[in-house]
C-alpha cells in the first residue's frame, strides 16, 4: 500500500509499505478516505525535536481522518465492512489510575495514532484500530466532516475545561482549525464576546466567519492594547491555540484577574517562560489541554445535527503523491490554507 512517510525534517517520501494485518480479536482494518494534517504532524515535519522529545524517523503520521471499514476481527460487533467511520485516535488501557478516574486522555499506557514510537498513522491507504475507536458516521456526513470532528473534539474539551466559572468573554490566539473550532463551539454555547488573533490574515478573516466579533494580526498591531481598549477589564478566558510563546504571554496580559488561560497549542520548545508577576498578582489559572478526552462523539453529534458547520475549514485537498506539497503548504500557511488534507477516495 502507499504511505506518506516522514523521513526527516521537511522530507516526505511516498513508499510502498506492507498492508497492516488486523490484530485479533477486536481489530478493524480501515481504508483511509481523507486524512488531515494537524499541527502536531507539522511539528514532526518542521523539527526533529518537539517539546523536548526527539522524533525518530521514518514515521507515518496522521490521526485526523474519515475512513471505511475494510475488514474486522472475530469479536467485532458494532461495525462491519463498508461502514464509514470517524476515528478516536487515542487507544487507552482502561485499567490504570488515570483511566479509572475519567482521564483516559492521560492514560499511563496510551497509544496514539500517528505518534512516533506508538501507532502508524492514517497518512496511508490502510491502518488498523480497535473497534471501540471507530465511530459510525451518519449517512449525510462527509469524510471531511469526519476528519474535522477530531479538532472540534479538542476544542470542545478545551471549552469544558474553561468553564470553572462564568465565561462571557474569550480571546482565541491562533486561528487554525482548532482555534476556529473553539470559536464555533463558544458561539454555540452562548458566548458573544469572542476576540481572535492570528499572524495569517486569511485565518483572522476565518475567525470572523466562525463568530469572532473582532480579529487582529499581532504582526501588524498591538493586539493586547486593541483588545483591552474594547474589553478594559480583560477576558474571562484566553485560549492559546498557536503554541507560540509570545502568544502565551499575550494571554497573560489580556486575561482578567481570576481568569483562566487554556493552553491548547503545543510549543516546539521544551520550556516556555511566562510573566510570573502578572500570573501571581492576577491569580491566573493556567490550564493545559491534553487531546480531547471523550469529546469526539459530542463533536460528531453537533456536526451531524447541523448545529456546527466545520466543512468550510477543509480548504486544501491533495492526493497522496503530492504529500510533500501538502505539508509545505500547511507548514508555511501558504495560499490562505486553513486545513490541508490527503484525499484517498
Amino acid at each position: 500500500m502507499k504511505a506518506a512517510v516522514l523521513t526527516g525534517v521537511r522530507s516526505i517520501e511516498i513508499r510502498d509499505v506492507p498492508k497492516p494485518v488486523i490484530p485479533p480479536p477486536d481489530g478493524v482494518l480501515l481504508r483511509t478516505g481523507v486524512a488531515g494534517l494537524c499541527g502536531s504532524d507539522l511539528h514532526y515535519f518542521l523539527a526533529d525535536c518537539v517539546g523536548g522529545e526527539r522524533i525518530d524517523y521514518p514515521l507515518i503520521a496522521g490521526h485526523e481522518c474519515g475512513a471505511v471499514v475494510e475488514a474486522v476481527g472475530p469479536a467485532v460487533r458494532r461495525v462491519k465492512p463498508g461502514d464509514r467511520v470517524a476515528i478516536e485516535p487515542a487507544v487507552y488501557c482502561g485499567a490504570c489510575d488515570q483511566c479509572l478516574s475519567g482521564r483516559p486522555n492521560t492514560c499511563r499506557r496510551i497509544l496514539f495514532l500517528g505518534r512516533p514510537g506508538e501507532l502508524d498513522g492514517c497518512l496511508a491507504e490502510y491502518f488498523v484500530m480497535p473497534e471501540r475507536n471507530c465511530l459510525k458516521l451518519a449517512d449525510h456526513m462527509t469524510m471531511a466532516e469526519a476528519m474535522l470532528a477530531e479538532p472540534l473534539a479538542i476544542a470542545l474539551y478545551a471549552l469544558q475545561l474553561a468553564q470553572a466559572g462564568p465565561v462571557r468573554s474569550i480571546a482565541v490566539l491562533g486561528n487554525g482549525p482548532i482555534g476556529l473550532s473553539v470559536i464555533l463551539g463558544a458561539e454555540f454555547s452562548g458566548i458573544e464576546e469572542i476576540y481572535a488573533t492570528d499572524k495569517s490574515d486569511a485565518r483572522a478573516s476565518a475567525a470572523k466567519r466562525a463568530g469572532a466579533v473582532w480579529a487582529g494580526n499581532p504582526e501588524r498591531e498591538d493586539i493586547v492594547r486593541a483588545i483591552l481598549d474594547k474589553q478594559a477589564l480583560g477576558m474571562d478566558a484566553v485560549f492559546e491555540c498557536s503554541g507560540d510563546p509570545a502568544a502565551a504571554n499575550e494571554a497573560v496580559e489580556i486575561v482578567k484577574p481570576g481568569g483562566r488561560i487554556v493552553q491548547v497549542g503545543i510549543p516546539l520548545e521544551e520550556y516556555v517562560s511566562l510573566n510570573v508577576r502578572h500570573l501571581r498578582r492576577k491569580e491566573i489559572v493556567v490550564q493545559h489541554v491534553r487531546r480531547q478526552n471523550r469529546c469526539l462523539e459530542k463533536a460528531l453529534d453537533l456536526i451531524s445535527n447541523r448545529h456546527l458547520d466545520v466543512a468550510w475549514m477543509s480548504t486544501h485537498p491533495f492526493r497522496i503523491d503530492d504529500a510533500q506539497r501538502a505539508f509545505e503548504t500547511a507548514a508555511g500557511r501558504l495560499d490562505g490554507v486553513l486545513k490541508a488534507s490527503i484525499v484517498f477516495d
